[in-house]
């Protein structure tokens, strides 16, 4: 094991820790649900499977049974947080804190009697965690948090033998013999004394006291009555033993590329797609565009951020492995490019399909296992077939179940294909419980989840047909699908697609020509110009040389001539005998100076000789050089002018999918147009994606059998039949088999692992992690784990995680298994910003300290009507967003105002004189006939929706809820009643603390925001005077309560403006 892997597994082992202090809470009390009931058990009452309790007299199905979960030992969460805070210190303090509920010390599934099933114990990990804190080992112990499974072993063992089955209970005996162990029937006293045994092992008597028990029953099938498949995971966080498999994995090194970028620590060179829109315009190149397309309306293309993304998703990641962060805002279309997701990963696989010589020739052989007492038959697929596999997950219920539920629905395309495309229609309609045009998603998930879509799309209703059926029908009719043309048909659609991409690239490519001809042209008009300058610059150099080596030739025939006339006057012998030698030596001495005289002036010479040489070859080289940059200029020419006629021509032909200078001009123009995919191309695009099933389903029908067998082992693994101990590649192939039927799944990242419980590293293609800010980093570890391909969309600028496990604990959990970073703290950080570290491709945006880093941003936004889009844009997103909104008919409401109402506290943040105002606001849009169902009433504090709870009562169909419940939903009008108790003011700057809160409450608003509240309180805090600064101050004056409210005199009326076509008023 090596370094970077062990700090890895501890961070695993981290999260894994502050996971055992999250306890889930238990059911509520409710003794009159029908079907799963809620028995609070009173000292020495009736259990509800003794004879005289209310539910022996409750009348079920012969074919149906009662199984019962008890809950022993109750105790209030909040005890947990406060020694947790006695032992590590307090967290700051929160105004809204929620209540945390109930959990209890154990949790097991009893059978209709009331005979414990023994495999079914499951013990409090956040109370044994208590007791380890408050108790030995303590926190400064190594082995602090060690051999929780351990203590539940041994304490199950003890449980058991208080619980056995007396010697002669036959009934227990006859289900020993079929392998299923029970205790004998609980009275009240045994389950008292488990509790008191619990709570001694754990030492929590003092800290939690718990006390009493509570029991839910649940009408199940009497085949399932004895089953022990399904866990009970009533107590504990889903993921913990989740993360103590990818934490072995990781130590091992057993992971992929994906897990490998979230836990990195170094960040990859950034690319600010802000300040370097080229590199945008690069990634929307047309042939980076997927093949495939949703079918949505061709005239509405992706937005340029949007196609980005998808490019850079299916360019980075499709071919090999990775993670890729999207920062989506609201309204900027997360599902929306999902969608094309989704489509080009059908198309991608249907052309795969389309080139395998034969349908048999997908499939490379089978494997086996039994369930029960039937074997399943599961045919193992060509692995280029595979890694299409497409999971959507998140920590919201809400955001998984918008993404499955939404694009199997009629209303998910647009015409023409609407009336025309039809995968699976009739099954998916009764899946989806509306009108639907494909199978293409399911949502899965919870048990529940699982077994009612294996019930309603597998096996069918009586007189409805379902997917089984379907198949068998299509076994007894071999021959009546031709292969061939159905592929014949996906081909001709795949090479239209082609050719109009082949058509887009080739403008694409004049385009990018274009500046780099303009850019040689520009560099070879200064190379000329350069070498003309130097040309004259050789020309005086050469006159120079010229004079030079003419003086030289003249001072060498002087020289030469004087030496000559010397030489005329050599001295003769007589004369050198009378000189005695004088005259010949003093003869010699100057004629050796005139020699070396003209020796000097000859070398002048020949130096200058060689200068004029050489500058005339320089010359006639740049000459030369110069004429060729000349003869290239001119072709350049040439080709600009080719290039420029082709582009005038493909910008006739695109139109606005053809850049322009308003194009490159501001970043609202480039945003808001789209490059090259027009609506021929989206049609074309579209209509694959439809082929792409066709050819699906033609697949499906001539492999009816093989998929027969494959899926109903498949149903297996959905439905929590299959064994445990199957083999991995059998179940993938199986999982395969159901991603071909159906390309994507949901599921929120608490039970991944129960779907996904047989797979490991890298199993699955294709992970969406939709809002992904809301993630505690540890939700999506086991997910990312087995993915291959891990896309996150989400936004740290909404709704922040919750975590419970105070910050203080976190930081000492962090500390005890040596995690140095803070970053990987639950409560300090989230899926989103993990992923956005690890991505080049992004922008800044202002942080509380210093800038932060997104993932790749969506920008245009088509949500908010102003001035709900300013107020987000300015207070969170740094002016990152641009207003996209279609024109729509103006809305007979009164515009959007902040209401002033200053009142006083009637119980915590509750002002009762803020429900008044709104009560009068609501009569005005009842009057108007505004639905219930386009009506949201949010406050950020849940005093106040108390408070407003009653107040409504009187409007049908309303409902109050906080702002943290509303993330993912939208609502034509909103009403924000702020609330705020006058006695505690930090309570406001708690609220105001982020962005986050506000930014989530106003997008919310399509069209009209109502905001109820004291304003001259509340826009003392930060962003708070942002919104009272795009919002007109009106007050309502004293209601006429003696008048019918059609009466009742103008209370508000709104001033003439711009942007207001009439003036109305309240009531």
């Amino acid at each position: 094991m090596n370094h970077l892997n062990d700090s890895r597994s501890r961070i695993m082992e981290f999260w894994r820790a502050c996971e055992l202090f999250s306890p889930q809470s238990i059911p509520r009390v409710n003794p009159r649900d029908e079907r799963e009931p809620v028995f609070l058990i009173e000292p020495g009452g009736l259990l509800p499977w003794e004879p005289g309790h209310p539910l022996q007299h409750r009348r079920i199905k012969p074919t149906m049974t009662w199984r019962h979960i008890l809950y022993g030992g109750i105790f209030q969460l909040d005890r947990m947080r406060v020694l947790l805070e006695e032992v590590f210190g307090a967290d700051p303090e929160n105004f809204d804190r929620a209540p945390q509920g109930t959990s209890a010390l154990f949790a097991m599934i009893l059978t209709e009697e009331g005979r414990p099933l023994l495999k079914t114990w499951e013990f409090s990990s956040a109370a044994w965690a208590v007791g380890r804190t408050s108790s030995p080992p303590g926190p400064a112990s190594a082995a602090w948090l060690e051999g929780f499974d351990i203590a539940c072993s041994t304490l199950a063992t003890a449980a058991e033998s208080r619980v056995a089955a007396f010697e002669y209970d036959q009934k227990a005996a006859e289900l020993r013999r079929k392998d299923v162990h029970v205790g004998r029937p609980l009275a009240y006293g045994d389950v008292a004394a488990l509790v008191r045994l619990t709570t001694e092992r754990f030492g929590v008597a003092g800290v939690l006291e718990p006390d009493g028990f509570l029991v839910k029953s649940v009408q199940v099938s009497r085949r399932r009555e004895h089953s022990t498949d399904e866990t009970t995971d009533f107590l504990n966080s889903l993921i913990v033993h989740d993360l103590e498999r990818v934490s072995s994995a990781v130590r091992r090194g057993a992971y992929g590329a994906a897990l490998d970028a979230y836990l990195a620590v170094s960040e990859p060179a950034r690319v600010d797609l802000r300040q370097d829109p080229r590199v945008v315009f690069e990634h929307v190149a047309p042939g980076l565009v997927p093949a495939g397309r949703w079918p949505q309306a061709p005239d509405k293309p992706l937005a340029l951020s949007q196609q980005f993304a998808v490019n850079t998703i299916m360019g980075t990641l499709a071919s090999g492995s990775g993670l890729f962060a999207v920062n989506g805002p609201p309204g900027t279309g997360k599902t929306t490019m999902l969608r094309d997701l989704v489509a080009a990963n059908v198309v991608e696989r249907a052309r795969r399909l389309s080139k395998i010589p034969h349908t048999a020739a997908a499939f490379t052989g089978e494997r086996r296992w039994k369930t029960g007492d039937r074997t399943r038959v599961v045919s193992l697929w060509r692995e280029d077939l595979t890694g299409f596999e497409m999971v959507v997950t998140s920590a919201n219920n809400g955001a998984v179940e918008n993404v499955t539920t939404e694009i199997p629905g009629r209303k998910a395309i647009d015409t023409p294909w609407r009336e025309t495309a039809g995968y699976f229609d009739d099954v998916a309609s009764r899946v989806l419980g509306e009108p639907a045009w494909g199978l293409v998603a399911a949502k899965l998930g919870r048990k529940s989840n699982r077994i009612e879509f294996v019930s309603e799309a597998w096996y069918g209703t009586a007189g409805e047909r379902g997917i089984l059926a379907i198949l068998k029908e299509w076994e007894q009719d071999d021959g009546a699908v031709d292969w061939s043309a159905a592929v014949k048909s996906f081909t001709l659609a795949y090479e239209r697609v082609q050719a109009l991409q082949r058509e887009r690239d080739e403008a694409y490519q004049v385009l990018r020509e274009v500046p780099a001809v303009q850019e040689a042209i520009d560099r070879t008009t200064t190379e000329i110009r350069t070498a003309e300058n130097r040309l004259d610059a050789l020309s005086h150099d050469f006159e120079r040389a010229q004079r030079l080596t003419e003086q030289a030739q003249s001072e060498l025939s002087q020289r030469a001539a004087k030496r000559a006339e010397h030489q005329r006057f050599q001295p003769s012998v007589t004369t050198a005998i009378f000189t005695l030698g004088k005259a010949s030596r003093e003869w010699a001495a100057e004629n050796k100076t005139l020699a070396l005289e003209v020796r000097s002036a000859q070398a002048a010479l020949d130096d200058a000789t060689v200068r004029m040489k050489s500058l005339r070859e320089t010359a006639a080289s740049v000459a030369q050089e110069r004429d060729r940059k000349r003869a290239e200029l001119s072709r350049l020419h040439t080709r600009l002018t080719e290039l420029q006629f082709h582009s005038t021509h493909h910008q006739a032909d695109l139109g606005r999918f053809f850049p322009d200078d308003q194009w490159w001009a501001s970043a609202e123009q480039r945003e808001q147009h789209t490059l090259w995919t027009d609506e021929e191309w989206n049609r074309a695009r579209a209509d694959l994606f439809i082929e792409a099933l066709r050819l699906h389903q033609a697949f499906l029908r001539a492999e009816a059998t093989r998929m027969r067998r494959s899926l109903q082992a498949a149903m297996d693994v959905v439905s929590g039949a299959a064994p445990r101990d199957a083999p991995e590649e059998a179940i993938r192939a199986a999982w395969h088999s159901f991603f071909f039927l159906v390309p994507v799944v949901s599921t929120t990242c608490a039970s991944f692992d129960r779907v996904f419980s047989h797979l490991t590293q890298e199993a699955l293609g294709w992970l969406f992690i939709d809002e992904s800010g809301q993630a505690a980093p540890q939700l999506a570890a086991g997910a990312i784990w087995r993915s291959r391909r891990v896309v996150v969309v989400g936004d740290p600028l909404q709704l922040e995680p919750v975590v419970t496990l105070p910050f203080a604990a976190q930081q000492a959990l962090r500390r005890t298994y040596g995690v140095r970073d803070e970053r990987w703290l639950p409560g300090r950080t989230s899926v989103q910003q993990l992923a956005d570290r690890a991505n080049r491709y992004g922008t800044y945006l202002p942080g509380e300290d210093e800038p932060v880093w997104v993932g790749a941003p969506l920008r245009v936004h088509r949500r908010c009507d102003q001035p709900m889009f300013d107020v987000s844009n300015a207070i969170a997103y740094d002016g990152l967003m641009v207003y996209g909104k279609p024109e729509q008919p103006p809305l007979q409401l009164p515009e959007s105002t902040w209401i002033d109402v200053a009142g006083t506290s009637g119980g915590g943040h509750w002002i009762p004189e803020e429900g008044d105002a709104l009560v009068r606001v609501l009569r005005r849009l009842a009057r108007e006939e505004v639905s219930p169902d386009d009506i949201f009433v949010i406050s950020p504090f849940r005093d106040v929706v108390r408070g407003l709870g009653q107040v409504i009562r009187q409007f049908p169909g309303l409902t109050a809820r906080t702002v943290h419940t509303t993330q993912g939903k939208e609502a034509d009008v909103v009403i924000l009643v702020l609330g705020g108790d006058p006695r505690r003011p930090r309570a406001k700057g708690w609220a105001a603390k982020r962005p986050n809160l506000l930014n989530v409450a106003v997008s919310r608003a399509k069209r009209r925001l109502y905001v109820i509240g004291d304003r001259a309180e509340w826009s003392r805090q930060r962003y708070l005077d942002v919104l009272a600064s795009h919002l007109p101050r009106r007050t309502l004056p004293p209601a006429a309560p003696d008048s019918p409210p059609s009466s009742i005199e103008a209370e508000l009326s709104w001033p003439s403006a711009p942007h207001n076509t009439r003036t109305w008023m309240w009531e």
